[in-house]
């Protein structure tokens, strides 16, 4: 049974899991070793009770935050900034 999509930020959603529970998922490259290659897929990253606290999952494992654009500490702020502003936009809408 395919399951609600309740938020899509980025590359990062939040769809529902049970009547109780919502998971967070990225979509990133993965590496299939049955076919010996890349592909982009779903990653499963963590459950929340709740889609604040999905959020706040998000924020803390940096899900948003691309990580082979960081090369100083500049640019990991300037990264976490876009990152937060993004959550706070699909909190206010």
């Amino acid at each position: 049974m395919n399951k609600k999509v309740l938020l899509i930020i980025d590359n990062v959603r939040i769809k529902e899991y049970n009547e109780m529970n919502v998971v967070v998922e990225r979509y990133e490259d993965v590496y299939v070793p049955t076919k010996k290659q890349h592909e982009k897929k779903w990653r499963f990253k963590g459950y929340a009770s709740t889609i604040f606290k999905a959020l706040l999952l998000i924020q803390r494992n940096e899900l948003l935050i691309d990580k082979e654009s960081i090369h100083n500490l500049s640019s990991y702020l300037e990264q976490v900034k876009e990152s937060n502003d993004k959550l706070l936009e699909a909190v206010i809408e």
